[in-house]
């Protein structure tokens, strides 16, 4: 934040987890331990503050959450901006996956209420789980056929939403953020053989092939499901590259495979 002249101290992170607002107030930033579902506590931290950032939750409720949110900020006269991240392709309802990223946008772009909303792709760092299976095996298995993925790291997609904060010109905008590069597969376990310092391979398998795989390695059948069916998104194609909002705000190249796998292995 010192970079963009923002003093910590002048930021409320608000939510549940202890721990992690502990190790914020720490840094410096002011923090306020508050459940979104409690509607009536939203509103009033969401009052005493003109510029919101609703990071989407995973909570099965989330969306309740974030409409609890957003009626808050359009309540309240002091608020002037909400920013949310979002889902690349939200507005295609095809995925399923979306749904309640585009409620989400549909309940703020409804609201009156200053918005920008920033579509994030997929998460470099979702591959570290999955590194753990090719480090002894040497393949990566997956049920996304040919799809191409056009990853970013996590901290691109940060310091995206911490330029459009801190800058003008992002009034009631939706950006749609993906890596500069479809990865296939097989870039991947290229990538994953330079991080694991071993040679991988891609193995495309059947949704059903996986699904039992897992069941079989003592997953729980729903948990099984659930990676099976983010690997049939994948392969339905929501994770493709949409364009070069991302680098565009970040003034430079969007981080690599191998880089942010390497970045976030060393944090671990």
């Amino acid at each position: 934040m010192g970079a963009r002249d923002i003093k910590p101290d002048t930021i409320t992170a608000a939510g549940r987890n202890q721990l992690r607002l502990g190790e914020l107030a720490s840094a410096g930033f002011r923090t306020a331990g508050v459940d979104l579902a409690d509607s009536a506590a939203v509103a009033e931290l969401v009052a005493r503050h003109s510029d919101i950032v609703l990071i989407s939750g995973r909570d099965p409720d989330r969306l309740a959450q974030h409409e609890s949110v957003i009626e808050a900020a359009a309540k309240s006269a002091n608020v002037r901006h909400v920013y949310y991240t979002s889902g690349v392709r939200a507005d295609d309802d095809r995925f399923a996956i979306n749904s309640d990223h585009r409620a989400t946008e549909e309940a703020l772009t409804a609201s009156g209420a200053t918005y920008t909303i920033l579509r994030n792709t997929w998460y470099i760092e979702n591959y570290i789980q999955a590194l753990a299976g090719p480090r002894f095996t040497g393949v990566l298995a997956a049920a996304t056929g040919d799809a191409v993925v056009a990853a970013a790291s996590r901290k691109d997609l940060a310091e995206a939403l911490a330029v459009v904060a801190t800058t003008d010109g992002h009034d009631n905008v939706t950006y749609s953020l993906s890596g500069d590069t479809d990865f296939t597969y097989a870039d991947i376990a290229e990538a994953m053989s330079v991080v694991l310092e071993r040679e991988v391979t891609y193995r495309p398998v059947a949704p059903e092939e996986l699904q039992a795989a897992l069941v079989s390695s003592g997953m729980d059948s729903g948990l099984a499901r659930f990676l099976v069916s983010l690997d049939e998104t994948i392969a339905a194609g929501v994770f493709a590259r949409v364009g070069d909002d991302l680098s565009r705000l970040l003034g430079r190249p969007t981080t690599g495979l191998v880089e942010g796998l390497t970045t976030e292995l060393s944090r671990n």
